[in-house]
């Protein structure tokens, strides 16, 4: 009896043995098959941030270099205004006219409209912090708040230019707005204020322009601060994880 006892005793030790070691083994694929899931979904995360991240620097070339929705580019705005300005100080002439009145001064004022979807579908689901290393889950979160802070200052620009736009408004707008009504007609020794660098309108004009150029000057070299933070992002993804 105590023979068999012992050899039972032994098999049943084997026995729970064996299913402990079924266990681990069943929990050590799970693990790794979770882990191998996690790897193949940060891929497809970092995949989505690097073309995110294309269409925000595509973007934001497009604003300072061809402009977007029927405004001129900061590049082209900024240029006139200062061109203009210069112009103003030498003293404006009937031949200027057909500059002056050809001349897009403003680039518009809205939002800069870059992508984001990723980055909060990654905050929503709180994927992003299992993304890698703490330094590149940093790097993301500043970018985007970068470009929230940026978008937010861009937007508070346009009242600016919108009050540059109303200074000019009874002077340099309302020449332009006879012209374009009636240019067979339009004379302009009808607006006195035009050869005269004295008077309320032409300085309005003259200050008026300025601030156009000064808020536009602002939003490019945003535009183009933005495209090098997006830029160094890129890199930290790539160097910190290759996307395959």
């Amino acid at each position: 009896m105590e023979n068999k006892t012992s050899k039972y005793l032994k098999y049943a030790v084997g026995e729970i043995i064996l299913v402990v070691i079924g266990i681990l083994i069943a929990l050590q694929i799970n693990n790794w098959n979770k882990a191998h899931q996690l790897k193949n979904d940060n891929q497809v995360y970092l995949k989505k941030l690097m073309i995110e991240l294309d269409q925000n620097t595509k973007r934001l070339n497009l604003l300072i270099n061809n402009g977007s929705n029927g405004w001129v580019s900061l590049e082209t705005a900024v240029t006139n205004c200062d061109s203009l300005l210069k112009l103003t100080y030498k003293g404006l002439k009937e031949d200027h006219l057909a500059y002056i009145l050809s001349a897009n001064l403003d680039a518009g004022g809205s939002k800069l409209s870059l992508n984001n979807s990723t980055y909060e579908e990654l905050i929503n689901t709180g994927k992003l912090y299992s993304l890698g290393s703490d330094s590149l889950i940093t790097a993301i979160i500043d970018y985007y708040k970068l470009c929230e802070r940026e978008d937010n200052y861009n937007s508070g620009n346009a009242a600016v230019s919108e009050a540059a736009s109303y200074r000019m408004e009874k002077g340099f707008l309302k020449l332009r707005l006879d012209y374009k009504m009636d240019s067979i007609n339009f004379n302009i020794n009808n607006y006195p204020w035009y050869f005269d660098n004295t008077s309320e309108k032409y300085q309005d004009f003259q200050v008026g322009l300025n601030e156009m150029k000064t808020t536009q000057e602002i939003n490019l070299l945003k535009c183009k601060m933005l495209i090098e933070a997006t830029q160094i992002l890129k890199e930290k993804i790539s160097n910190m994880h290759p996307v395959e």
